[in-house]
């Protein structure tokens, strides 16, 4: 009588739960004849396969993308996907903590410790995150033509890409950047004036490599 009902149910059911009832009565016959090692997995594979495995799709869900630069005070982070932008002190007595949890009077600290070392690539990072924060302090484009040319390595780096990465990539990974951190859509100058230079530094047309 059971082994009809559950017959008749299965050729009512879809495909996938017709599976987990036949795997389910299997592990019910184990179970009868108490043998627990086999019929406890099977129990498990057929709960497993009548609520549905994660689809391939929603397995490989994509990566976060980030972009990140150091300085010799600060290494920053960019999510590409919420704009959000933080960093961690490298040095100094604040060594190891995170801009966002620093008070105003660590902030301020921070601030006059890297303008007494003349820092500009690190004041420009700090610039650009107090920006994003609403915190003042605004970077004009002035200290990052001040502190000498970007290298490829940190270009790819600020741009999210891997070395090698096409010129196609690099433009695509720019414009994305650009519209999150642009100061016309409430975003950070001295950021903006990052992104640009390096799509400027990797563009082969720098060295006479495109047309």
């Amino acid at each position: 009588m059971a082994a009809a009902l559950l017959l008749l149910a299965a050729t009512r059911l879809p495909p996938r739960r017709t599976a987990a009832l036949l795997v389910f009565a299997v592990a019910a016959g184990f179970a009868l004849a108490r043998q627990f090692p086999l019929a406890l997995p099977l129990a498990f594979a057929a709960l497993s396969i009548w609520r549905g495995a994660p689809s391939a799709k929603r397995r490989r869900a994509r990566a976060p993308q980030f972009s990140e630069v150091e300085s010799a005070w600060l290494s920053m982070r960019l999510d590409h996907d919420s704009g959000r932008m933080d960093g961690v002190i490298r040095r100094g007595p604040l060594a190891g903590q995170i801009l966002s949890q620093l008070s105003p009077t660590d902030l301020r600290a921070l601030a006059q410790a890297i303008g007494n070392e003349g820092d500009a690539e690190s004041q420009a990072l700090l610039d650009a995150w107090l920006e994003r924060h609403g915190l003042g302090g605004a970077a004009d484009e002035e200290p990052a033509e001040t502190r000498g040319e970007m290298s490829a390595e940190e270009a790819y780096r600020v741009l999210g890409l891997s070395p090698g990465a096409s010129f196609e990539e690099i433009r695509a990974a720019h414009h994305r950047l650009i519209r999150k951190v642009h100061p016309d859509t409430g975003g950070s100058a001295a950021l903006a004036v990052l992104i640009n230079a390096a799509k400027a530094r990797l563009d082969p047309a720098r060295d006479g490599h495109r047309p």
